[in-house]
C-alpha cells in the first residue's frame, strides 16, 4: 500500500514537472550573467513594431513580429529558423507556447488562436475583446490574458465551455490592492500564485488564487525593503520562485534572491551597446538559464549569458557561532519601509580575516528577518548602504546570506523580527574557510536637530535636478554647520500629506544652476513617507540643506529632524546669484545653413567658441520668444553630422513656458562650441544666450570656412580622401530593387562595355602569352616582363569585371547577408588593386630594361638580365601587398539610411523621421596618420610607372640618336634622330600609349574626394574604364609593333593550328 502511494506521488509530481512548457532553472545564490550582451535577433529580423519572445524546455526559441506578422521558430542549436507566416490574418501582438507544441498566439483584433504546429492550421479559441499584452498558462491548462488598456488581467481554462473571468484588476486604472494600472507582463506559479508587472504603478503584484487583493512583493507601494522600479514591463520566476524583473524604464534587468535585490544586466544606464538596454521587456530563460530579452528602444533580441563559473562552493563547516535573544530593553526601528518604529533589533559586528564567501545564516523559535550593511548602519533609515536583506515567516533557516566578503569592510548584521513587538532567543552560524568575528555593535544615540519653516509666496521657485518631471517648485535654502565628523540622517516632512524632496549641496548653492556642487539628495514622492537621507557630514566644509516639494505651486508648513553625533546649527540663506554672462546676435540669410533634423530641411545656424576657467556645472538660458534653441557640442561641431560630439542630453535641458534652461557640466582643458539656430527652418531672428556660473565664461564667434568631403547624407557621413573608386562613381546611378532592364542607360552600356573589355581582355592576354611562352622571345628579361604582364593583365581585366558587377547587383539587390557585403569590401579592392599594381609595375620593367638595353649596347648581359627578371617577378606583389596591407584592415560597410519627415508627424507622437530607403556602401576610413601614408603609396604606385615610363622612351630616343651619332658622323645628329625612330619606334610607342592610358586612372585618384560626380558620371565613368584599357591592350601595344613578336605570335599559333589539325 505505501509501495502505490509512493508511486502516485511520484506519477503527480513527474506529471506537474512535465506539465512546464517553459523554463524555471535554478540558480545558485552566487550566479551571475555577462556583463556584455550578444544580439541574438536584430532589428533586419525583427522590422519594426514589436515582438515577444517565448522558449520552451526544448530549447526551442520562438520569436514573433509584429510589423511582419509572423513567427520565426529556431530549433535547438538552429541558426536559421523556420517561419510561420499567416500575416493576411494575424496581428500578433504576443505568443504562448504549450507543453505539447501549439502555438497561442494574441491577434487579429480580439481574439486569441491556438496554432497546431504539426498540423501547420489555426484555430480561433477565445474572444478578449482585447489584444494581450502577455499570455501565460498555468499547469492546469489555464490561459492568462494581461489587456492593458483595460488593467486587467483575464483567464479561462483552454478547450472548455466556461466564461472568461477576471482574475486581476477592476477595469479602472488605480494604485489600490485591487487595482491595477497598464498591466503587462504576467507569471503564474505552481501554487497558481498569479505575479502581474503592473508597469504603470511601478510594481511587482502578487495576487493568491481567487483573491483579487494583491501585494506588491517589489517596487513602488511595498512595505518591506525591495527595489524601486520604474515601468517594469516583464516578470520571471525561477525554480526557487524568486523574481526577475525587467525594469523597462530603468533599461535594466533586476532580480531577488536569498540576499535580496540586485540589478542583473544594464546597471549602468540605458543605451545602444551591447552591455546597455533601452526599454527592455519579454524576459525568458532558456534551458541553460541564458536570459533572452527584446530591447525594445533598440529594435532587437538580446542573449546574456550565465557565468558557467559564477557558482562559488563554500565550505559546510561552521566557522563562527554566536547567540543571543532579542529582548524588550532592545531599541526598536522600522525595518520597513513605513516609518513604524517596533522591531527589536540587535547590530552585530562582522569582521573577516580572508576575503572569499561565506554563508550567514540564522536559527530561532520566532520569525526573524536579517540585514547586512557595508560600513554604516543607520537605525533611521535602513535602507543605506544595504547590501542584503530577507526574511521569510515560519521557516527554521530564516534567512542564508551568501556573499563574497572583503578583510578591509566592516559589516553589520543586524537582527529583527519579521514581525512587530516580538523577542527570542536566535543563533547565527557562520560557514567560510577561515573564522569570522562576531561581536555585538554597539548603536550609538542620535542627537536630535529641529528646524521648521512655511514654504509661502514670498519664497523663490526654481527648477531641482528632475527638471523634466518638475517645472517649478518653491524652496528654502538653509545652511547647515555640524561640530563633528559622521554621518546624519535627515528627515524631511511637510504639511498636509504632501511629500518633499530634500537637496545637500557642498560648498555655494545657485538655484539657477542646481547640479553644481550637489553632494547628495532624496525625493520620495508619491510614498507618503518621510524622506530619509544619511549623509557623511565634516565640520570643515559648508553645507547647504535645500527643502522643497514633490509638486509645482505646493506651500505649506515643513519641518527637518537631523540625527547624529552632535547637533546641528540651522541658517535661512538667500541663494546668491552666480555670475552672469550674455551673447546676443541674429540668424539671416547670411549666416551657414545645416540639416539640423536629417531630413533634408535646412536651418540657419550661428557658432560660438566657449571657454571656461574651471570643471563645474554651467546654466545656459535661451528665450522661446526668438524661436531659437541652442546645441552645445566638444572639440568641433559638423554641419553634416549634427549629433556628433553633441553633449546635451535631454536629462539635462529644461523646457519651461518662455525659456529653455539647460545645465551642463564643463571642463576647463575642452574646447566648447555653442551653436545656436532657430525652431523653424530658414527662419530668421535675433536671439540671446544667458549664462550662469561661478566664474566668467566667454563667447567668441566662429565663422566656418571649411570644406566638407563626405559620402551619405546628412547626420549619416564618412569624410572622403582624395581618389574616386567605382563605388564613388556608381553609388547613386544603381536604382534600388530594381532589375537590370529597369536600370538607367548609364548603367546598361556599361555593364554590356564591361563584359566587352573583358572578352578582349581574355582574347588580348591568350594572344600574348602565346607570344611570350615561347623561348624565342624570352631572351631577355623583357620578354618574362611581358609574359608576367600578359597573366596579371587577365587577372586585372578580370577582378575590374568582378568588381563592376559586385558594386551593382550589391546596390541593385538588399538581399545580400552583410557577412558577403563585409568581405567583398575588403578584399575585392584590395586584389584588383594588387593586380593592377603589378601590371602597371611590370610594364615600367619592360621600359627600364629597353632603355637599359639603349645604354648597355653590345654590353648587355641577357642571362643577368633574366635572373634580375626572374627575382623581380617574385619580389614585385609580395612588395605591392606589404603597401595596401592597411586598405583591409581599414575597410567596412557604411550603412547610410535616407529618411524624410512624416506626412502624419502631427498626428502622432512618436519619431517624426520614417525610413525611406537603405543603402550599403563600401568604405575605407582611415585615422590621419595611415591617411596621409596612403596619399603617398596611392602617389608611388599611379607616379611610379608613369615616370619609369616617359623617362624610359625619352632616354631611348636620345641615347639611341645620340650613339649613331658618334659611330656614323657623316650624318647629322637630327638625321640619325629620325632613323632611329623609323627603327625602333615600337620602343617609344608602346610606354607613350601606356602613359596616355594612364592619364585618367591618375587623374580619378588624385581628384578631390569633395568632387560632385552625379552631374559628370559619363566623363567620370569613362575615365574609369579607359584606365583599365591598358589591360586589354597587351597584344595591341606590345605584339603588334614589334616585327619580331608578330612573327613569333605567327609561328606560335599557326604550331597550334597544326597541333589541331593533327
Amino acid at each position: 500500500m505505501v509501495v502505490v502511494v509512493v508511486v502516485v506521488f511520484l506519477l503527480a509530481f513527474i506529471n506537474e514537472l512535465t506539465a512546464l512548457s517553459f523554463n524555471q532553472p535554478k540558480f545558485c545564490p552566487t550566479a551571475k550573467w555577462n556583463r556584455v550582451a550578444t544580439t541574438f535577433a536584430n532589428a533586419q529580423v525583427l522590422d519594426t513594431g514589436g515582438a515577444d519572445i517565448f522558449i520552451d524546455i526544448s530549447n526551442t526559441i520562438y520569436i514573433s513580429t509584429s510589423a511582419r506578422n509572423q513567427i520565426l521558430v529556431w530549433p535547438r542549436d538552429s541558426t536559421q529558423p523556420m517561419i510561420i507566416d499567416e500575416s493576411e490574418r494575424w496581428m500578433i501582438t504576443s505568443l504562448f507556447v504549450s507543453n505539447v507544441g501549439d502555438i497561442y498566439i494574441s491577434c487579429c483584433d480580439t481574439e486569441i488562436i491556438k496554432w497546431e504546429l504539426s498540423a501547420n492550421r489555426s484555430t480561433a479559441i477565445m474572444d478578449v475583446n482585447a489584444h494581450c499584452f502577455a499570455m501565460f498558462i498555468d499547469i492546469d491548462n489555464f490561459l492568462y490574458c494581461s489587456i492593458a488598456m483595460e488593467s486587467i488581467v483575464k483567464k479561462r481554462q483552454i478547450d472548455s465551455d466556461e466564461q472568461v473571468v477576471v482574475v486581476a484588476g477592476t477595469g479602472q486604472h488605480g494604485s489600490a490592492v485591487n487595482e491595477l494600472h497598464d498591466p503587462a507582463g504576467i507569471f503564474v506559479d505552481t501554487n497558481f500564485d498569479l505575479y502581474v508587472a503592473d508597469s504603470g504603478n511601478d510594481r511587482i503584484q502578487r495576487f493568491l488564487l481567487d483573491d483579487k487583493n494583491g501585494k506588491t512583493v517589489a517596487g513602488q507601494s511595498s512595505s518591506d525593503i525591495t527595489i524601486m522600479l520604474s515601468c517594469p514591463r516583464s516578470i520571471s520566476l525561477d525554480a526557487d520562485k524568486y523574481l526577475f524583473i525587467a525594469d523597462s524604464e530603468n533599461d535594466r534587468i533586476v532580480a531577488s534572491g536569498p540576499n535580496g535585490f540586485r540589478c542583473l544586466f544594464g546597471c549602468d544606464g540605458g543605451g545602444r551597446e551591447s552591455h546597455q538596454l533601452e526599454m527592455p521587456e519579454k524576459l525568458r530563460f532558456d534551458v541553460f538559464g541564458n536570459i533572452f530579452i527584446y530591447d525594445q528602444d533598440n529594435n532587437r533580441v538580446q542573449k546574456i549569458n550565465l557565468q558557467k563559473n559564477s557558482c562559488q562552493k563554500v565550505p559546510s563547516t561552521v566557522r563562527t557561532m554566536y547567540t543571543s535573544t532579542l529582548t524588550a530593553n532592545h531599541t526598536t526601528y522600522s525595518r520597513t519601509l513605513s516609518y513604524r518604529p517596533y522591531y527589536y533589533f540587535e547590530a552585530i559586528e562582522v569582521n573577516v580575516s580572508t576575503n572569499g564567501f561565506y554563508i550567514l545564516t540564522a536559527n530561532s523559535s520566532v520569525n526573524l528577518y536579517g540585514h547586512l550593511y557595508k560600513h554604516h548602519f543607520d537605525r533611521l533609515n535602513p535602507t543605506n548602504n544595504l547590501i542584503a536583506w530577507h526574511g521569510e515567516c515560519c521557516n527554521k533557516d530564516q534567512f542564508k546570506f551568501t556573499l563574497d566578503l572583503s578583510v578591509d569592510t566592516r559589516y553589520i548584521l543586524v537582527i529583527t523580527t519579521y514581525n512587530a513587538n516580538v523577542t527570542g532567543p536566535f543563533s547565527i552560524a557562520v560557514f567560510g574557510s577561515n573564522g569570522v568575528h562576531l561581536e555585538r555593535a554597539n548603536i550609538e544615540q542620535s542627537v536630535k536637530s529641529i528646524y521648521t519653516s512655511t514654504l509661502t509666496y514670498d519664497h523663490e521657485k526654481y527648477s531641482p535636478v528632475s527638471c523634466a518631471l518638475v517645472s517649478h517648485v518653491y524652496y528654502e535654502a538653509i545652511k547647515i554647520n555640524v561640530s563633528e565628523r559622521g554621518f546624519y540622517t535627515i528627515v524631511g516632512n511637510f504639511s498636509l500629506n504632501h511629500d518633499m524632496s530634500v537637496y545637500i549641496y557642498q560648498g555655494d548653492f545657485y538655484a539657477l544652476m542646481p547640479l553644481e556642487n550637489l553632494y547628495e539628495q532624496k525625493h520620495y514622492c508619491n510614498t507618503h513617507d518621510p524622506s530619509h537621507l544619511t549623509v557623511e557630514l565634516r565640520p570643515d566644509i559648508q553645507y547647504v540643506l535645500v527643502a522643497t516639494t514633490c509638486l509645482s505651486n505646493i506651500l505649506g508648513g515643513f519641518s527637518i529632524e537631523v540625527f547624529g553625533r552632535s547637533s546641528i546649527s540651522f541658517q535661512l540663506i538667500n541663494a546668491s546669484l552666480p555670475i552672469f554672462s550674455n551673447y546676443s546676435s541674429e540668424l539671416t540669410t547670411y549666416n551657414q545653413k545645416y540639416d539640423k533634423k536629417c531630413i533634408r530641411e535646412y536651418y540657419y545656424y550661428e557658432i560660438i567658441r566657449l571657454t571656461v576657467l574651471i570643471d563645474a556645472y554651467y546654466t545656459f538660458i535661451i528665450r522661446k520668444k526668438y524661436g531659437t534653441e541652442m546645441y552645445i557640442y566638444a572639440n568641433d561641431f559638423d554641419p553634416l553630422n549634427p549629433y556628433r560630439n553633441s553633449i546635451l542630453k535631454e536629462k539635462e535641458q529644461c523646457s519651461q513656458i518662455d525659456k529653455m534652461t539647460y545645465a551642463v557640466y564643463l571642463q576647463s582643458r575642452v574646447t566648447y562650441v555653442l551653436l545656436a539656430t532657430t525652431l523653424h527652418s530658414l527662419a530668421q531672428t535675433s536671439f540671446s544666450i544667458e549664462a550662469y556660473s561661478s566664474r566668467n565664461i566667454s563667447f567668441q564667434r566662429i565663422v566656418d570656412s571649411s570644406t566638407y568631403c563626405y559620402v551619405g547624407g546628412p547626420c549619416n557621413t564618412q569624410v572622403k580622401s582624395i581618389g574616386l573608386t567605382l563605388d564613388d562613381i556608381l553609388r547613386f546611378e544603381v536604382k534600388r530593387h530594381r532589375p537590370m532592364h529597369h536600370q538607367s542607360l548609364l548603367i546598361k552600356i556599361t555593364a554590356a562595355l564591361s563584359v566587352i573589355m573583358f572578352v578582349v581582355g581574355l582574347i588580348s592576354s591568350a594572344c600574348s602569352i602565346l607570344t611570350f611562352q615561347n623561348a624565342s622571345s624570352r631572351q631577355v628579361g623583357c620578354g618574362l616582363y611581358l609574359l608576367a604582364s600578359s597573366v596579371t593583365s587577365l587577372l586585372s581585366i578580370t577582378m575590374f569585371t568582378i568588381k563592376f558587377w559586385f558594386v551593382v547587383i550589391t546596390q541593385m539587390d538588399m538581399s545580400i547577408r552583410p557577412s558577403v557585403l563585409e568581405r567583398g569590401c575588403k578584399s575585392i579592392e584590395t586584389v584588383l588593386k594588387l593586380f593592377f599594381y603589378w601590371d602597371t609595375w611590370l610594364n615600367a620593367c619592360v621600359s627600364v630594361e629597353r632603355g637599359m638595353s639603349v645604354y648597355k649596347g653590345v654590353s648587355f648581359d641577357k642571362k643577368k638580365s633574366k635572373r634580375y627578371a626572374r627575382w623581380i617577378i617574385f619580389i614585385l606583389p609580395i612588395v605591392i601587398v606589404g603597401t595596401i596591407i592597411h586598405e583591409p584592415l581599414y575597410g567596412h560597410v557604411f550603412r547610410y539610411q535616407i529618411k524624410r519627415q512624416s506626412p502624419i508627424e502631427k498626428e502622432t507622437n512618436g519619431d517624426d523621421k520614417i525610413m525611406v530607403d537603405t543603402h550599403f556602401w563600401c568604405l575605407t576610413t582611415y585615422p590621419q596618420s595611415v591617411q596621409d601614408y596612403n596619399t603617398a603609396i596611392l602617389f608611388i604606385h599611379l607616379l611610379g610607372p608613369f615616370l619609369a615610363n616617359l623617362f624610359s622612351a625619352l632616354f631611348i630616343i636620345i641615347e639611341s640618336a645620340r650613339r649613331r651619332a658618334e659611330a656614323q658622323k657623316r650624318q647629322s645628329y637630327r638625321q640619325h634622330l629620325r632613323e632611329q625612330w623609323d627603327e625602333h619606334k615600337q620602343l617609344v610607342i608602346s610606354p607613350m600609349i601606356l602613359l596616355l592610358l594612364s592619364t585618367p586612372r591618375l587623374i580619378i585618384s588624385l581628384v578631390s574626394g569633395c568632387m560632385d560626380v552625379s552631374h559628370h558620371t559619363w566623363v567620370y565613368l569613362c575615365g574609369y574604364f579607359i584606365s583599365f584599357v591598358p589591360s586589354i591592350l597587351i597584344f595591341v601595344v606590345f605584339v603588334v609593333p614589334s616585327n619580331s613578336y608578330r612573327k613569333t605570335f605567327n609561328e606560335s599559333f599557326c604550331q597550334i593550328c597544326r597541333k589541331h589539325r593533327v
